[in-house]
């Protein structure tokens, strides 16, 4: 474990994501790494120690310089982007293979170190959502301090987890305010990179903050994507088929979500938010 101090942060909020069965199509970490691409920032610490991964799954990456060949090896990066409004310390590595309850007790005091407003784990999952239509993003929390203030539903999952599941519960446990933003993704196209749930977190995570982020080239690779999509679904009459099932059931969906009581809820939310920025 290796760390820098971190004094004067300004309003810092705190930014996670782990590549792996927390990440379809790399979403969350690649968002990840374009905020630390997008903004200045500095170095602020890993958490890299080689117990945490078994290294015949998890590899280690040989780069070359113009010095010569260097290892990366496994780890999470704590980096600090300077963002016009506020700092985000991003945090952003392989899911560990090993020893989670010691890996997780160093990301929180990680986290602790930082004292920030809010925590936001990344991350992205599987499911049958067509690529043709917004791809859906849930914000979640265990925390009935952050439900309120982000007016957000409540984490009423069971089942397995990951990182970010037992990471959350720490959290909690530690009265650290935590939230986590997921997007579907659509699982017949779960190669990377996927713009779309990029821009979807990215648009989300943008409100959870109250900051605007530098989107850069993201929506026009975004629409690229989406167009590459639609022609080789088009190349294949069965897998259209199934696309058009999709969109069929995701649109009955979304005019059994447009009733009273969720119109009635979403203004509660409205303004219960504006009574919290007043």
């Amino acid at each position: 474990m290796q760390f820098t101090p971190l004094e004067g942060l300004r309003d810092p909020a705190v930014l996670i994501g782990f590549s792996g069965w927390n990440d379809a199509a790399n979403a969350a970490s690649d968002l990840l790494r374009h905020l630390i691409d997008a903004y200045p920032g500095s170095d602020a610490g890993s958490i890299d120690d080689e117990r945490f991964y078994d290294f015949q799954a998890t590899r280690p990456m040989l780069h070359r310089a113009a010095d010569g060949p260097w290892v990366e090896w496994p780890g999470v990066r704590i980096r600090v982007v300077n963002h016009p409004d506020r700092d985000l310390v991003v945090m952003i590595g392989p899911e560990p293979n090993l020893l989670w309850r010691t890996f997780a007790a160093e990301l929180i005091g990680h986290v602790q170190r930082v004292e920030p407003d809010i925590v936001v784990f990344l991350g992205a999952m599987l499911s049958d959502t067509p690529h043709s239509r917004p791809l859906p993003v849930g914000l979640y929390t265990s925390d009935p301090g952050v439900e309120q203030r982000l007016s957000i539903q409540p984490n009423d999952y069971t089942g397995p987890t990951g990182m970010i599941g037992v990471a959350s519960q720490l959290m909690l446990h530690a009265r650290i305010p935590a939230a986590s933003l997921w997007v579907s993704v659509p699982h017949y196209v779960a190669a990377p990179p996927n713009p779309k749930a990029q821009e979807a977190l990215l648009t989300e995570l943008e409100g959870v903050l109250r900051v605007a982020l530098d989107h850069k080239s993201i929506p026009e690779e975004a629409e690229r994507w989406s167009t590459a999509v639609d022609q080789l679904s088009q190349q294949d009459p069965d897998i259209a088929e199934y696309i058009e099932q999709l969109e069929e059931a995701r649109d009955q969906e979304e005019v059994q979500e447009a009733t009273g009581d969720t119109i009635a809820a979403e203004l509660e939310k409205f303004l219960r938010r504006r009574g919290h920025e007043g």
